[in-house]
């Protein structure tokens, strides 16, 4: 079936799930553009890990090969003690007749940059902070901050966690009585950590980056209220994260929200020299790979150090309109087996085939339509992934005699093939898009 004709789609956020979307409509022929609020991108985070099921995806737009180049696949996440005594280990490595392919880790950074050199010139604007968004019958108008314009027939809210489209939508319905509740109540967290990435690193020093796979080690603290995360990437570079549970998270109030309506949670006050407090947790910490883990920390660019608030909600309500939201937009997902980028991805996937099928014109009513089955067909995976990141979460931080028991019988005693099974029922699912030919990894039952 050949693509609409003239149908334009207005996506706001120039992170990984709004590249993708522009990636996947620029091949199925939909016009879009994307604009972005921070006047010069620079991606959060540090490591990334893409998880199988989006693998097939990726082959079909033609990335697959430039993106196995920049990554190494996931081998598995070693657990030791604050002193380097192992407590377990669980194999991440994916049953390959299956699925075909495995997790991949790499640069987020590198990633984005190789996102970002996909889209065409002229197709993304920066500097862009949404303010509006207004609908008629026929197109819908998004307005700027500097008081510009862009018209289109379809907005994708792709502006992550405290998204300006979905705080306009969900405004908007609040306005007719139309929002539920539960949307109204803050994204939880309770954990904040420290993220970075090393300058290259000598190879001789560290043997364990000449490795073709990454196995992720966690250090766990004497009393799990800190953690590190260490993960060796190409390019000879490590990343590494440092924290944990936040003891200084204090819940709102129900009064207390924002502009938009929405609630939030504080945590421990971020001043300039935070980090450094964070990270002095963990000096005593010992490096699987010899020496400190304070020469990681210590061999990182500034410019590569950034916090990381880890937030989960699911909301309900994804579309309003000619207005439908992706990714952290609808669904904060705890970053814990690659879960969060990967989901958004499969948001795209759904969405994008579904415009392709469109007729040259679609009325309000008929993308309402498409919107609803959009969220009908992903809210249940969305939310499948998001239990298994927090469960995973809690595995690893929950403190106490009964979370010790359950730590020492996962990492100890459950047998790989059990927990490669575990994985591969959330991997059943593995759409492809229906406009282009299909890849050779697709699984066929």
């Amino acid at each position: 079936m050949a693509p609409p004709q003239g149908l334009r789609v207005i996506i706001i956020g120039g992170g990984l799930a709004g590249l993708v979307m522009g990636i996947m409509l620029d091949q199925a022929g939909i016009d879009y553009h994307i604009l972005e609020q921070a006047s010069r991108l620079r991606p959060l985070g540090t490591s990334i890990s893409l998880h199988p099921v989006i693998m097939d995806l990726m082959e079909q737009l033609g990335l697959l090969q430039d993106l196995l180049k920049m990554s190494k696949p996931l081998r598995g996440i070693t657990v030791l003690s604050a002193n380097g005594r192992k407590k377990g280990r669980i194999d991440a490595r994916s049953n390959k007749r299956g699925h075909g392919h495995q997790a991949m880790v790499m640069s987020r950074p590198d990633l984005h940059e190789y996102l970002l050199s996909r889209i065409p010139p002229g197709k993304l604007t920066t500097g862009k902070r949404v303010i509006d968004i207004s609908e008629t019958q026929s197109d819908v108008t998004v307005t700027c901050m500097d008081e510009t314009t862009y018209v289109g027939h379809v907005v994708v809210g792709a502006d992550g966690a405290y998204s300006a489209t979905r705080q306009i939508m969900y405004q908007k319905l609040r306005e007719r009585g139309l929002l539920p509740e539960s949307d109204t109540i803050p994204l939880h967290f309770d954990k904040q950590c420290v993220v970075g990435m090393t300058r290259p690193l000598d190879p001789m020093k560290y043997p364990v980056l000449q490795d073709e796979s990454c196995e992720v080690k966690v250090l766990l603290g004497k009393d799990q209220h800190t953690s590190m995360w260490i993960l060796p990437l190409q390019g000879n570079r490590m990343a590494w994260c440092v924290g944990g549970p936040d003891p200084h998270v204090v819940p709102q109030d129900d009064g207390d929200q924002d502009s938009h309506g929405s609630h939030s949670s504080r945590g421990r006050d971020w001043y300039p020299e935070t980090p450094v407090e964070i990270c002095e947790d963990v000096r005593n910490f010992k490096c699987p790979y010899g020496g400190s883990v304070m020469d990681l920390i210590e061999a990182t660019p500034k410019g590569l150090v950034s916090k990381v608030l880890l937030e989960e909600k699911m909301f309900r309500t994804w579309y309003s309109g000619r207005v439908v939201l992706v990714g952290d937009a609808c669904h904060k997902i705890v970053p814990f087996f690659g879960q969060g980028a990967s989901q958004a991805v499969l948001d795209c996937a759904c969405i994008v085939n579904m415009l392709h099928d469109l007729p040259s014109y679609a009325s309000s009513t008929e993308l309402t339509s498409i919107f609803e089955r959009y969220s009908d067909m992903r809210s249940e995976p969305a939310k499948v992934a998001s239990d298994s990141s927090r469960e995973f979460a809690d595995l690893i931080y929950d403190q106490g005699f009964k979370a010790d028991m359950a730590r020492n019988i996962v990492l100890r005693f459950t047998p790989t093939w059990l927990l490669r099974m575990i994985a591969g029922n959330t991997n059943v699912d593995r759409p492809h898009l229906s406009f282009l030919p299909p890849a050779k990894g697709i699984y066929k039952a």
